[in-house]
């Protein structure tokens, strides 16, 4: 298959949010970007979107989209102006399956809080991973 037809898999996070300041965990909560979080969005674009660049809006076969405002905003910015989201609207799809999963009765907590939290229940705090644990009242 020639270097131009291999299928390629792009993965942008979010920009900045009031929560990642902070350390906060985030997942259900629509929290929308900062300033900053639009900035350093924008900026990356300018980077790597584009005719004959890094991502080519042209070449793209799918975007897929998780429904939180920062994420819908930071497409929105990635694909300025209007024009190549009007190119990509046919192959961007907001989709649920994207949502972050649900941290429960972490969610906007710090690290740290949520050790103390989980000392204070008698829960495993030194080995403690939430991918291998989950979380209390989420997933």
């Amino acid at each position: 298959m020639a270097a131009d037809k291999t299928p390629r898999v792009f993965l942008a996070r979010h920009g900045q949010t009031e929560w990642s300041i902070n350390g906060r965990w985030t997942s259900i909560t629509d929290l929308p970007l900062t300033a900053a979080g639009e900035a350093q969005v924008s900026r990356s674009a300018v980077k790597l979107i584009g005719d004959g660049m890094l991502i080519d809006p042209v070449k793209l076969a799918l975007v897929l989209i998780s429904p939180m405002q920062r994420a819908r905003k930071t497409y929105e910015l990635m694909f300025a102006p209007a024009t190549r989201r009007t190119l990509l609207k046919s192959k961007a799809i907001v989709t649920p399956e994207l949502t972050e999963w649900n941290y429960g009765d972490y969610e906007g907590l710090t690290t740290k809080e949520i050790r103390e939290l989980r000392e204070k229940q008698g829960l495993n705090v030194k080995n403690w991973d939430h991918f291998r644990d989950g979380c209390e009242g989420g997933e």
